[in-house]
């Protein structure tokens, strides 16, 4: 039962695009861990982290800020964090419901493996021309009608909502954590390794690009052979099947550097060109108040740019975005405590990536899935302020 609320509620699929199971995922956790301290006469204990829950919502009352000084009525921002706010006690039910034993970290890595399995397999046939698998992917998705039949839909052979960006973030984070859970507890098999490296390329070439990084640093020799197969299907695709348009686009980097290009891809260029600049001085100072346009016709963000140090600083300036930045600090930290002994090899390590995403878009506290998992991951161990309810021995 855990696999499957593991895989709705971090993954969390739309299906026939508006049933958001994350929720879905959420509400039936919440009825299970009521159903168990029903069963138990009351005896379960309940833990509850407070430090998180106040530094989310601080997160909320801060970012109210920017509203109040600028005058302006763009609720988008704090709307995103309610929603997030609501996705982690959902979170903490879960923990509590299917994970609050002694094993519950090696149940979690487990799930975490499963649908990794999940995943893969339902790319691989979305990738074979499965009709029944691709459609069942679309459906699972929210509503991307333009990128149907396009040479970019099989970034969407995923069973989640998240799409491009978003979901790259995602399986850099899961890689990067599962890399750093190995080297303190010996996985059995490296199989999954190869998994993620097929399911991150398709969600997007960011994925590529920075997973280099947490490959390197975790680097064991037993990893060599799935290395290599991986590499070997890449180079393959992009020296094989440069006008595929499915390879073409996710592999542009590799076919630019075998073609000796001076670019790595359009993207990036794109990125450059037209959503990097230096906002105003009164924009550093105390932002816009402004964080969506509400016309899709002119770009839906404000300032037409999605890098997200940039719609952070038009949003509430520099103290916003430090804000963000502390945000996540915070929560990576905290699973470094409660995972790793507090390495900071996998704290700096992963806030440099992070980092760089963020030049891109929206990573620092942003609310998306791979915000939610590490919410979910920070509550497994006993570091930070929490308290628990209906102690057995109270």
């Amino acid at each position: 039962m855990s696999a499957i609320f593991n895989l709705f509620y971090l993954y969390d699929p739309w299906f026939f695009h508006f049933l958001r199971m994350s929720l879905v995922a959420g509400v039936a956790a919440c009825a299970w861990l009521l159903y168990q301290f029903w069963k138990s006469n009351y005896q379960k204990s309940l833990v509850i982290p407070l430090d998180s829950l106040l530094v989310l919502v601080g997160l909320i009352v801060f970012s109210l800020l920017p509203l109040l000084i600028n005058g302006t009525r763009d609720f988008s921002v704090v709307i995103m964090y309610v929603k997030g706010l609501l996705l982690f006690l959902f979170g903490v039910a879960a923990y509590n419901a299917f994970y609050q034993i002694p094993q519950g970290r090696e149940k979690l890595v487990a799930d975490l493996h499963i649908g990794v399995f999940v995943q893969f397999v339902l790319g691989l046939l979305g990738l074979f021309g499965i009709n029944a698998a691709i459609d069942f992917a679309l459906n699972a998705h929210a509503y991307l009608p333009r990128f149907y039949g396009s040479e970019q839909e099989y970034r969407l052979y995923n069973l989640t909502s998240a799409a491009f960006f978003q979901l790259s973030l995602f399986y850099l984070v899961l890689l990067h954590f599962l890399l750093a859970y190995d080297e303190k507890h010996r996985i059995k098999s490296s199989w999954w390794i190869f998994a993620v490296l097929c399911i991150g390329l398709i969600s997007g070439r960011t994925f590529l690009t920075l997973s280099l990084l947490s490959l390197l640093l975790y680097f064991k020799w037993r990893y060599l052979p799935w290395f290599i197969a991986f590499a070997a299907l890449v180079l393959a695709l992009a020296y094989f099947m440069p006008q595929n348009p499915y390879v073409e686009h996710a592999l542009e980097p590799v076919i630019n550097l075998l073609n000796g290009a001076d670019h790595l891809s359009s993207s990036t260029d794109t990125l450059m060109k037209n959503h990097l600049f230096m906002p105003t001085s009164s924009q550093f100072l105390t932002g816009d108040g402004m964080y969506m346009t509400g016309a899709v016709d002119v770009g839906r963000y404000y300032g037409h740019t999605d890098s997200g140090f940039l719609r952070q600083i038009l949003y509430g300036g520099f103290s916003y975005a430090l804000v963000c930045f502390l945000v996540t600090y915070f929560f990576v930290r905290k699973v470094a405590l409660n995972w790793f002994q507090g390495s900071w090899k996998f704290t700096l390590s992963l806030l440099v990536v992070l980092a760089f995403c963020n030049i891109k878009a929206d990573t620092f506290a942003f609310p998306g899935i791979m915000f939610v998992m590490l919410m979910f991951l920070s509550q497994f161990g006993t570091s930070g302020r929490s308290r628990t309810l209906f102690s057995r021995e109270s």
